[in-house]
């Protein structure tokens, strides 16, 4: 029986931003991985519920490479259209972040972005997600509910340090970030805001990394 609820990419219409950011006091306490998680389950609600040709696009300015993995950083900043990202400030993840006082009051601008300008891509890699441990026990064990073959075993491999691994609830998330050239076909997103990996989708947002290669401020 169908939920009603979307599954697979939709179209982003990118004409509007949103940045969410902790608070200082939030991040002095270690928290600001809880706003990341929830504005990522906001967005995945979001998108999932409403119109499947209005996605929103997420980004992660601050994503980098640390010492022995990559880092998330403490910003959200999302893409898509004014209703969409008004959609997503009513979400009760949000919300929850609002009434805490864990986000300052967040405000939806307007993208200034061209084809052919710089900016970078926030791409899912489920191929890196199938040969983790987890998957591979989920999969054996859905194959196994269904009364079917699991097929040919797969081979765990270790962590790639160049993707981010975000964990949302009971789902594991490998992101991969990479520059590129804002093109002019349409954007197409996952439910949780990042492009599928073999259609990479560069978004009107420059890492803070380039920002301060350039002599920008990042912070």
């Amino acid at each position: 029986m169908s939920t009603g609820l979307n599954s697979g990419p939709g179209l982003c219409r990118g004409g509007a931003r949103l940045l969410l950011r902790p608070v200082q006091a939030v991040i002095e306490l270690g928290a600001a991985g809880d706003v990341m998680m929830a504005a990522l389950t906001a967005v995945h609600q979001a998108n999932r519920s409403g119109p499947a040709d209005d996605y929103i696009a997420t980004a992660l300015p601050g994503m980098t490479m640390g010492r022995n993995c990559m880092l998330p950083g403490r910003e959200v900043e999302l893409i898509g259209s004014e209703a969409a990202l008004a959609r997503l400030l009513r979400a009760e993840p949000v919300e929850r972040l609002l009434r805490r006082g864990m986000i300052p009051a967040p405000e939806i601008g307007a993208v200034f972005a061209a084809p052919g300008e710089t900016g970078a891509s926030w791409s899912r890699d489920r191929a890196s997600e199938k040969h983790t441990p987890g998957w591979i026990r989920r999969s054996q064990a859905r194959a196994a509910r269904r009364g079917k073959d699991p097929g040919q075993p797969v081979t765990p491999r270790g962590h790639d340090p160049a993707a981010l691994t975000l964990h949302i609830g009971s789902t594991i998330l490998h992101v991969r970030m990479q520059h590129g050239v804002i093109g002019e076909a349409p954007m197409l997103v996952g439910t949780y805001g990042f492009s599928p990996a073999g259609a990479p989708v560069v978004l009107p947002v420059l890492p803070d990394a380039a920002l301060a290669q350039a002599g920008f401020d990042a912070a």
